[in-house]
């Protein structure tokens, strides 16, 4: 359950969702090589005019999730262990357009998971890529390229059971696109976006968000809140509190400012999350 006033309003375009499965070959600080399959999924903006499009004047961003499998034999499971948070990853990529070639590299925390079979079991995460301002008009290509992890399993009880790391490639003759973007000479009228979304306080199932938001030619009537790309709810402050989710679990939260004319925001900047054990 949630807590807040729901509005009837329609809300603006999500990021439209892409995804590309690679296979990575993964040097592994435990010794063995070890194959892995990704599947990168991307979360491309929607804030022009039609399906992953942007104005090219202004910031975009770009979120992405991996769903990796096959750790086998990276990771000591024995009867189970778990990963959460202290586990990472980066993920590298670059985007071609009319301006030339880029880098740049997603970070990403695993969300909490207990395995007990490496062969099966899949390990999500959650990052995103610096923000991108797509100066020129034109289609960008997103390229994925290699993948890094910083593997830290527990026992049950949180024993640590060391680090593992992994330092992966890909073959560069697979599909390595993950989308494109469209950077559109347009401009779009529209309230500006809160920044600085953070977490002021979290319990094992519930969190509290804040955020900073300015006012522009109409006065704001409020926020729109988002968890992993639902609407929860509708509120007049600069501050949200989310109730009745599940302990020991990873969110992305992203809030939408709404004027006094039902003018919409672009989404601000995901803020991922993990709730503590119970």
């Amino acid at each position: 359950m949630t807590t807040g006033a729901l509005t009837g309003a329609a809300g603006p375009a999500l990021a439209q969702t892409t995804a590309v499965r690679m296979d990575y070959t993964c040097t592994t600080s435990a010794g063995p090589t070890v194959a892995v399959t990704v599947w990168v999924v991307g979360g491309l903006p929607d804030e022009g005019a039609g399906p992953n499009s942007a104005p090219y004047s202004s910031y975009t961003f770009i979120d992405v999730d991996l769903d990796l499998r096959e750790l086998r034999p990276a990771l000591p499971v024995g009867s189970g262990v778990r990963l959460d948070g202290d586990s990472t990853a980066t993920l590298d990529a670059h985007i071609t357009g009319p301006d030339g070639t880029r880098t740049t590299r997603a970070a990403f925390t695993l969300a909490p998971v207990w395995i007990t079979d490496a062969r099966t079991a899949a390990v999500r995460a959650r990052g995103a890529f610096p923000a991108q301002y797509l100066g020129t008009p034109g289609a960008y290509d997103l390229h994925v390229d290699d993948l890094a992890l910083t593997l830290r399993p527990e026992r049950a009880d949180g024993t640590p059971l060391g680090t593992v790391t992994a330092s992966c490639s890909h073959d560069p003759a697979q599909n390595d696109v993950l989308g494109t973007i469209q950077a559109q000479a347009a401009h779009f009228d529209r309230p500006i976006r809160p920044d600085a979304l953070r977490v002021v306080s979290a319990t094992p199932t519930s969190v509290t968000l804040a955020w900073d938001a300015r006012s522009w030619w109409n006065p704001t009537a409020g926020y729109n809140v988002y968890l992993d790309g639902g609407h929860v709810f509708f509120v007049t402050e600069k501050q949200a509190t989310i109730t009745g989710l599940t302990p020991d679990t990873q969110h992305r939260a992203k809030v939408v400012t709404v004027d006094v004319r039902n003018s919409w925001s672009n989404l601000s900047e995901g803020l991922i999350f993990t709730l503590p054990r119970a």
